[in-house]
């Protein structure tokens, strides 16, 4: 059922009050608005100079993860740092401590040790608290006590612990390592060697956003084929491209498909992936700036199935299964090993936004030293006129190649082709082949078939599965928290699952005073220069076109 706003002032009264109180999105010491005067454990500067020189050898090589920041060993164990917080009325008790690495564009956390007992959460913030992990729990822990985090923006960050009363069990959280992101959605001028500073667009200007039109005959399949790609942080400072993938029992087991060298000097339990990180206003290859989107579709730790250096694939599957409330896609595939007619890519090169490519020449079997390859835009490697639209760059590596049927015949392992300004240079790139992975080696561990014909069809293709598809008529319910309620001068709505999500406010008699985008994990709405009454604040997810509507009380 949908809500539908009607502009009178008895209907409005009509509204259902919804209950404003945290569900547990959000911090306790944010809702209490407890003091943060907690001195922060400081880490010095690195030499970003010396850093820069090894990236621009490095960045021209797609056959390596493309590198964002750098891990830095730091022990800080919650029995011995930080600091504990009784909390009013018996509602338990929080532990914080912070983390200053001077200079970070973003930190993520690796825990050598983590255990939360059931209650438990623990957030990671940054200072200005414009950037928030989603909550881990109980079913955060892993048998090998190991997790590793998405990054938090800035080079402060917070961890957050909150153990209800009368806990049974006992929390075990020792940080490792920390990952100082030193690029990715920012480059400042020693990075760059230049005299600006860059924004989240570091790929080349002859990218496409996925959101672009490639063609009428591949575009309807795109916007579901994209839900299914990733941007794979490797929990070392590097970063991939991937993508979840079916299989013949159709169960959702989350299956992700990408490189074999995104396995070097990784661990998988300490990987973290991001969903739908997809510019609300795509470019398309004229080299603006591609809005960002600042979601929290992240998930952490994965377990290694299969992997084979003969065509440079690796298998591993999420240690936690995907939300059914998450529009994300399972994409099919195709082990025929077919020539295909034409072949898209989608990915995120240099750790940017959700790029895609089309190549319409067909690509071709070749062999790249050992490993067996398809070849883009030619008939032999070091040939032929590259992509038709876009290109690929170091970070997309391990991304899915699709033929013209949307299904995966490929990943990307490496190539020469990048953007001259807004024009493709003309090279190649080669994935290894979905076909030759099917039955790449003589057991499970190194062939895929095994874990994607889990019933033994012996079928060549599987179809894309989409999450939601089973979820009838999509409410916009209990993943939204609005704060605070009354308000004075913001509201600020925390947003986990809508990637297109907007919003009007209306006074009692139905004028719309404002309105706008809340697609962001954290979105903040001013209402300081409206007067102390009683206003309503309606709710769309431009998608399903589910809507909801809340009371906001402005009081001061």
């Amino acid at each position: 059922m949908k809500r539908t706003l009607l502009f009178s002032f008895l209907f409005l009264l009509s509204f259902v009050s919804f209950s404003q109180g945290v569900n547990g999105d959000i911090p306790f010491s944010w809702e209490l608005n407890l003091s943060a005067n907690i001195d922060p454990i400081v880490l010095p500067p690195l030499d970003l100079e010396a850093i820069h020189v090894q990236d621009s050898i490095n960045d021209l090589d797609k056959s390596i993860p493309w590198r964002y920041g750098i891990a830095r060993p730091l022990t800080v164990n919650l029995q011995e740092e930080g600091v504990w917080t009784n909390l009013p009325n018996n509602r338990g008790r929080i532990w914080r401590a912070a983390i200053k690495s001077s200079d970070a564009i973003n930190i993520s956390v690796n825990f050598d040790d983590f255990y939360l007992p059931s209650g438990g959460r623990l957030f990671l913030y940054n200072n200005d608290r414009t950037d928030i992990s989603k909550p881990y729990t109980h079913s955060s822990n892993r048998a090998n006590k190991q997790l590793g985090s998405w990054f938090v923006t800035g080079d402060y960050i917070w961890l957050e612990y909150y153990e209800p009363l009368y806990t049974a069990e006992q929390v075990e959280l020792v940080v490792g390592t920390i990952i100082h992101g030193y690029r990715m959605n920012l480059v400042n001028d020693i990075v760059t060697g230049g005299s600006e500073t860059r924004g989240m667009n570091d790929s080349g200007a002859c990218n496409y956003d996925v959101n672009c039109s490639i063609g009428p005959d591949f575009d309807e399949m795109k916007d579901v084929l994209k839900k299914a790609v990733n941007i794979l942080n490797l929990g070392n400072g590097y970063l991939c491209s991937a993508s979840l993938v079916n299989n013949t029992a159709g169960d959702k087991k989350p299956y992700l498909l990408t490189a074999n060298h995104c396995l070097e000097n990784s661990d998988p339990a300490l990987w973290s992936i991001r969903f739908n990180w997809i510019s609300p206003t795509p470019v398309c290859g004229t080299g603006e700036d591609s809005a960002d989107l600042q979601t929290n579709f992240t998930m952490s730790g994965a377990q290694l199935r299969a992997n084979n250096a003969k065509s440079d694939f690796a298998l591993v599957e999420l240690f936690n299964s995907i939300p059914e409330s998450w529009d994300i896609a399972f994409a099919g595939w195709d082990n025929s090993d077919a020539l295909p007619e034409f072949e898209v890519g989608i990915h995120h090169p240099n750790g940017d936004i959700m790029k895609i490519c089309r190549d319409d020449s067909g690509a071709v079997k070749e062999t790249a030293g050992d490993v067996d390859v398809w070849l883009i835009g030619g008939v032999s490697i070091g040939t032929g006129n590259g992509w038709e639209i876009g290109t690929t760059e170091s970070g997309s590596s391990g991304s899915p190649l699709f033929n013209e049927d949307g299904k995966i015949i490929g990943q990307l392992y490496a190539g020469q082709s990048t953007c001259n300004g807004t024009s493709n240079n003309g090279d190649y790139d080669i994935y290894g082949r979905f076909g030759v992975s099917w039955n790449a080696g003589t057991t499970p561990e190194t062939r895929l078939k095994d874990w994607l014909d889990p019933i033994n069809t012996g079928q060549t293709t599987v179809g894309t599965l989409q999450n939601i598809l089973n979820i009838p008529d999509i409410e916009i319910n209990g993943t939204l928290d609005i704060f605070p309620n009354p308000a004075s001068t913001y509201i600020t709505v925390m947003n986990s699952r809508y990637p297109n999500l907007s919003y009007s406010l209306y006074n009692l008699v139905g004028q719309q005073l404002m309105s706008g985008s809340v697609s962001n994990t954290m979105n903040t709405i001013m209402v300081d220069r409206y007067s102390k009454g009683i206003y309503f604040l309606r709710l769309v997810d431009e998608e399903t076109q589910s809507e909801i509507t809340k009371k906001i009380i402005i009081d001061r």
